[in-house]
């Protein structure tokens, strides 16, 4: 039987001037070779000054490593929308990414906000994941902005970045336990909370993802800590993301 995929869900390359960070290509390769990490699915930083150079770096990055990483879009919505989608266009169908972000605090979207709106029904649109910061940055982070979006989207998938960031959890659970279509990444969460969510929402729904290269031996030993179920294990750390991002090698 082939081994598992393990995959983290949510980093970021290039430089944030919002958060004041840097991810490296060597960063990320470090710490995965270190924790075992399979394949990472990489986004600019909100605070990347071109968004669509951090793009094509991003696809670049994905050439010079194939089936190890994979791109997702992120860029503000607040703005010329006809720019906005033509960017997420040829972010899906000519660089083959893999999702959509909407950074609720990085960007200033409100979920709830026509920008906002926009972002989901352009993810719906192209057939992608939309993925949503949520935790820091309330009101407009709160988890539960997102269920209108679930709810008027029913065949989009959303992922709640950071699950509420381990103090608004409980609300990502919330969520995720009102709309099928919510999907948990843990990166920030505390360990009982993670087992928590696997074992109220169920591990199809639940993945791991790190957010920043030093994070990964961190998310990737609180998995370990928990003494999951094997299959449990396995589809949490890299088999739901591999059904919900469809993913390919």
């Amino acid at each position: 039987m082939a081994k598992a995929k393990v995959i983290d869900t949510h980093a970021h390359l290039g430089e944030c001037c919002v958060f004041g960070l840097l991810s490296t290509e060597e960063d990320m390769m470090r710490r995965m070779d270190e924790n075992g990490v399979d394949a990472t699915i990489v986004q600019p930083y909100p605070g990347a000054k071109e968004a669509a150079k951090t793009h094509d770096a991003i696809a670049e990055l994905c050439a010079k490593h194939p089936g190890r990483f994979f791109g997702l879009a992120s860029l503000s919505p607040h703005g010329d929308h006809d720019a906005y989608r033509r960017e997420a266009e040829r972010c899906i169908k000519d660089l083959n990414f893999v999702g959509i972000k909407l950074h609720t605090i990085g960007h200033g979207v409100n979920p709830l906000s026509d920008d906002g709106d926009f972002v989901f029904a352009t993810a719906h649109d192209l057939g992608v994941p939309a993925m949503v910061h949520t935790g820091a940055g309330v009101p407009f982070a709160l988890p539960a902005l997102c269920i209108p979006a679930a709810k008027k989207y029913p065949g989009l998938n959303i992922i709640l970045a950071h699950a509420g960031m381990a103090v608004f959890t409980a609300e990502a659970q919330v969520a995720a336990s009102v709309c099928g279509n919510l999907y948990l990444e843990t990166s920030w969460c505390i360990g009982e909370d993670i087992r928590w969510m696997i074992s109220t929402i169920g591990p199809d729904r639940v993945m791991m993802g790190a957010d920043l290269p030093s994070n990964v031996p961190v998310e990737v030993a609180k998995y370990r800590s928990l003494d999951l179920a094997p299959e449990v294990y396995d589809r949490v750390m890299g088999g739901t993301a591999l059904e919900i991002f469809k993913l390919k090698w």
